[in-house]
């Protein structure tokens, strides 16, 4: 008797399927706004609009659309399923800006007061705190400078010696490293050792030195799409620069070189 096989492959094909779905996990975007009504913009004072009834869009590095929402009563909120973390962004079609997250399974949530804030799920708390970690650290060293040209002044110096800005330099590089070796160890198995792995680099020159600094890495940091998206500005930015046809002619101005 001839067996048809084609059922039992439809089968196999439907149960490979199933399975595929099952790996797809929800997760979700809520978006808060808390603005004040007024903020200060240097020597100003800026009346804060309402951003109700305008669109968020979430974007991926490519600027493709995956989803949009509407700003209402100040919230936004998105929804779906995913089977592996994913880097994007949330653009705001106003002056809200955008900002970087990562969407993997969860609650995530958006805080804007202005400054915006991500949190809610592994990657996303680690990043938010590491940004934190990093602007505490910025601005210690900044105040400590300033306090110390203070004191230099009041000695009758105008500035800070050379030899000690590359010293206070030197000990804000090491601490930086300490935070961004910290928060890769303990965040190898989300999108946070990435983001980590590339601030750790962020004074690479090039793309290729960029390359060889991922080279130390292990395979799940150097084909992290983070990390691959970063390589690809820095190739596409180096392009941009080799072509001629996008350096600026003084003579199209009538001034000679």
């Amino acid at each position: 008797m001839k067996i048809n096989r084609y059922p039992l492959f439809a089968l196999v094909i439907s149960l490979l399927a199933l399975c595929a779905c099952k790996h797809e996990k929800p997760y979700t975007i809520t978006g808060t706004l808390d603005l004040p009504a007024q903020i200060p913009y240097g020597d100003t004072i800026i009346d804060v609009p309402s951003f109700n009834d305008t669109w968020v869009y979430l974007l991926d590095f490519d600027n493709q659309l995956l989803d949009s929402a509407l700003i209402a009563d100040n919230a936004f909120h998105f929804e779906g399923t995913v089977d592996k973390r994913q880097p994007y962004y949330v653009q705001f079609v106003s002056q809200l800006g955008s900002t970087l997250l990562v969407i993997e399974p969860g609650d995530i949530e958006v805080y804007i007061n202005p400054d915006i804030t991500v949190s809610g799920t592994p990657s996303n708390e680690a990043m938010a705190d590491l940004d934190a970690a990093l602007e505490d650290l910025n601005a210690e060293t900044y105040d400590y400078l300033a306090q110390l040209t203070d004191s230099m002044r009041g000695e009758g110096s105008e500035e800070v010696p050379e030899d000690l800005q590359m010293q206070i330099a030197e000990q804000f590089r090491t601490q930086m490293n300490h935070i961004l070796d910290s928060t890769y160890e303990a965040n190898r198995g989300n999108m946070a050792a990435a983001y980590a792995a590339i601030m750790r680099n962020i004074d690479v020159q090039s793309a290729d030195e960029f390359e060889e600094a991922m080279s130390k890495y292990p395979k799940s940091i150097r084909e992290n799409e983070l990390v691959q998206i970063n390589l690809r500005s820095l190739r596409q930015y180096e392009q941009t620069m080799e072509d001629d046809s996008l350096v600026f002619d003084p003579s199209l101005l009538g001034v000679e070189e």
